[in-house]
């Protein structure tokens, strides 16, 4: 047995070896028949190596040449730097060889556009620092793939020569324009910096005279004007020249202006349009009604072109308090030009007649102030035309009084035209030219703008008077509306308004809008410290001022809710009651709101409202606990607005539920206060709760000879022929007393609301005693 596996184990060693010399000698022969193929197949892949990297280096240069063009690609900057540096010389121009003619206003506008100008220059140069780095990082990229494209020559790389040729060509073409593009980043690189320092020399500049006019505002420029030499005809060439010149700056200024502020006429033209088509479509509305309303205008019509551009140029100024000076002149101008066409059939004709004198002297104080260094000629004009605008303006003071097409504001400020006029005379007199100048400019602005404002207050308010005939018409929410009441609140919210729009052009015209903004800023924003509390006064305004608006905003929310200004109308909406839900919402909305406007920590609030707790303990008990009875009146409604109630020995309709107290409207019309406390804690009656429906009671005396079942017939008769009678209950005729004279009755009935119930008493004895006639049956 062990013999015979130990001849296995030989035979099956002697295969192994058969089968390992087989495979040893096959693979020699094998290596000995493939040497020629290998060789092949190692030239082929060093040829489609060499391939792919040309093929690599099109497809580099390709790309490096697409992002060349989009890295040097500085058309805009091209475009627009001229403007710029135009506008810089021009601004260089005029601080320096026209220094007599700029003002603290030109000055303020300098600074605002070299402020722009310099922010615009500055975007440049980033940009231009990024294309700069943008091109060097291609220049080094084509240089590198040059050298990584340096093969040996041999029989392979030599059928790549032409190919290699045209990429070698196409490289250099290439690095040739990425120079060229370099040279030309730098050289605007160059301008842009030059531009810079330039328009940090003028902002200096700029500055620099600004602190001057500050300190040496009120110093005398010039000799006083009995003082003044003649030198109008040496100078009049030269100061003829260098006007011509200003304003051709000037012109350039403005296109500059206009072009970097596009947007603001944007608005202001989406603005127009708005009401230019709210205004237009009402009164086409209107126009169409069957039942055409009253239409009391006086400055509205139904295409208001002039209207919608009068709208425009007054909110103009809050869009940019400091536009050039000529911008400025040319706006003032289509403003004066707009009111003109809009008065001018409706003003009588001597106020037309003050217009017109308002309109010439804006005309020939803009050509007089526009003289660089007024000789004394023109001096001697500039002090008649001050001293008899102050003249007119008086005069104009006087006949405005009552005058009810202009604004309260009028008045005061014709008497600020009439002091500044003659503060300009002053000036004038005295030598403080430039200040001369500037009191009067600011003087016939803020005059004729105070005008335009109120005639922009009439339109506003002539177009909402509009939209509520038209929604009055269709049956709208605004046909609840009373015009006559909500007029008083937004004249009060137009004129808030264009007081501090007229203030901020006044202040802006006479350079003070800057520190005065910025004193107003520091106030309002300085924290203040009463013990370890912190607090603003510009937080504590704004508490009040959350506080006043939703105050306001709950007493005309119940119009949405079925709240009418009819006190007599019998068409009442359940829903109304809501109101002083809603009310209540609003109210403490605004006052959370408002707390937390107030930047106080909760822990502080909590120790105000701990204070506040102690007084409520002491003193306001009555208050809180009508408060508290109002919040409960919403919820448990035992009556809603519009039911008939008695509570305190007082009856009458209930008109308003609000959060102290409740209002009744009695038959008689008188308005009763009840405080929610009574209305919760008494007795009260509601009539209407579930219907209106009330018996009624009438007492009739027949003679004693008139036969009771023929009366009670006829009575009955009337009664059911009534539509203001219940049919399903039948009344009740009763007996109530007999002697020989009288028999008298009890009539019982029901009606079917109880705010009639007078009249339908009246109607019933009317018919009772014509069908008692009819029959011959006499009332006692």
């Amino acid at each position: 047995m062990q013999k015979r596996e130990q001849e296995i184990m030989l035979k099956a060693a002697g295969r192994r070896l058969f089968l390992f010399l087989i495979v040893l000698t096959g693979g020699w022969f094998g290596s000995m028949a493939q040497t020629r193929p290998v060789a092949t197949a190692l030239d082929s892949v060093q040829e489609e190596d060499a391939s792919h990297r040309i093929e690599g280096a099109y497809l580099k240069i390709g790309q490096i040449n697409a992002d060349m063009r989009r890295v040097a690609d500085t058309g805009d900057t091209e475009d627009e730097l001229p403007t710029v540096e135009e506008n810089l010389a021009v601004v260089e121009e005029n601080l320096t060889r026209f220094g007599t003619v700029v003002n603290v206003k030109q000055l303020q506008t300098f600074q605002v556009l070299l402020d722009d100008m310099q922010d615009q220059l500055k975007i440049w140069r980033t940009d231009l620092a990024q294309s700069e780095k943008g091109l060097g990082q291609m220049a080094g990229q084509l240089k590198q793939l040059g050298q990584n494209l340096a093969l040996p020559t041999d029989s392979t790389e030599a059928a790549l020569e032409e190919t290699m040729q045209k990429l070698n060509t196409k490289q250099q073409r290439i690095a040739r324009r990425l120079a060229k593009n370099q040279n030309k980043i730098n050289a605007l690189q160059t301008r842009v910096s030059n531009g810079i320092i330039l328009s940090l020399e003028l902002q200096d500049e700029v500055r620099s005279k600004l602190r001057r006019l500050g300190r040496n505002g009120l110093a005398a420029e010039r000799s006083a004007l009995w003082e003044a030499p003649d030198t109008l005809v040496q100078q009049s060439e030269k100061a003829r020249e260098l006007v011509r010149q200003s304003y051709a700056g000037q012109r350039k200024i403005v296109r500059y202006y206009l072009s970097e502020n596009w947007e603001h006429w944007v608005w202001l033209a989406l603005i127009g349009l708005s009401y230019f088509g709210w205004v237009f479509w009402n009164y086409r509305q209107v126009n169409a009604a069957p039942e055409r309303a009253e239409q009391p205008f006086f400055y509205l019509n139904p295409a208001p072109v002039l209207g919608a551009l009068l709208v425009m140029l007054n909110l103009a100024p809050l869009f940019d308090l400091q536009p050039p000076a000529a911008y400025l002149d040319l706006q003032q101008l289509v403003l004066i030009l707009a009111l003109t066409a809009i008065i001018w059939r409706r003003w009588t004709s001597d106020m037309r007649l003050y217009w017109l004198g308002f309109f010439v002297l804006f005309v020939a104080l803009a050509l007089t102030n526009a003289v660089s260094g007024p000789g004394p000629m023109v001096r001697w004009w500039m002090l008649v035309l001050n001293l008899g605008a102050a003249g007119f303006g008086w005069l104009f003071w006087q006949r405005i009084k009552g005058h009810r097409s202009l604004s309260a504001f009028v008045r005061p400020v014709t008497l600020i035209f009439v002091l500044l006029n003659v503060l300009a005379a002053l000036l004038n007199f005295s030598g403080r030219v430039a200040m001369s100048k500037l009191c009067s400019t600011t003087a016939i602005f803020g005059i004729t703008q105070i005008i335009g404002l109120s005639v922009f207050i009439r339109l506003i308010t002539e177009a909402f008077h509009l939209q509520m005939q038209r929604s009055r018409l269709a049956g709208g929410a605004g046909a609840r509306f009373n015009f006559r009441e909500i007029e008083v609140e937004l004249r009060r919210v137009l004129s808030v308004l264009v007081a501090g729009l007229w203030l901020m052009v006044f202040t802006s015209n006479l350079g003070w809008y800057d520190r005065l903004f910025h004193s107003l800023g520091e106030f309002l924003t300085r924290p203040r410290l009463v013990g370890s509390t912190a607090f603003t006064v510009g937080n504590i305004l704004l508490f009040f001022g959350i506080l006043y608006a939703s105050n306001q905003l709950q007493k005309y929310v119940g119009y949405f809710f079925g709240e009418t200004d009819d006190d007599f109308s019998s068409d009442f909406n359940k829903r109304s009651s809501r109101m002083v839900a809603i009310r209540l919402v609003v109210l403490v909305t605004g006052f959370l709101l408002a707390v937390a406007a107030l930047g106080l920590p909760l822990d502080k609030i909590a120790l105000v409202f701990g204070a506040l707790s102690v007084g409520i303990g002491l003193g306001l008990q009555n208050v809180v606990n009508n408060l508290v009875s109002g919040i409960i009146l919403i919820f448990e409604r035992p009556f809603h607005v519009g039911d008939f109630i008695e509570v305190a020995g007082k009856s009458g309709r209930v008109k308003d539920i609000g959060i102290r107290s409740s209002k009744l409207i009695t038959l008689a019309g008188s308005e009763v206060i009840v405080p929610n406390g009574d209305l919760l804690s008494g007795h009260v009656i509601n009539w209407t709760l579930s219907n209106n429906h009330i018996r009624v009671e009438l007492t009739l005396k027949v003679d004693p000879g008139a036969d009771l079942s023929a009366v009670r017939q006829l009575i009955e008769q009337e009664i059911k022929a009534s539509t203001n009678t219940l049919h399903n209950s039948p009344p009740e005729i009763l007996l109530n007393s007999v002697n020989t004279k009288v028999y008298e009755l009890k009539v019982l009935f029901w009606i079917t609301n109880i705010r009639q119930e007078q009249m339908v008493k009246s109607e019933i004895l009317a018919g009772i005693h014509q069908r008692f006639t009819q029959q011959g049956i006499e009332l006692q």
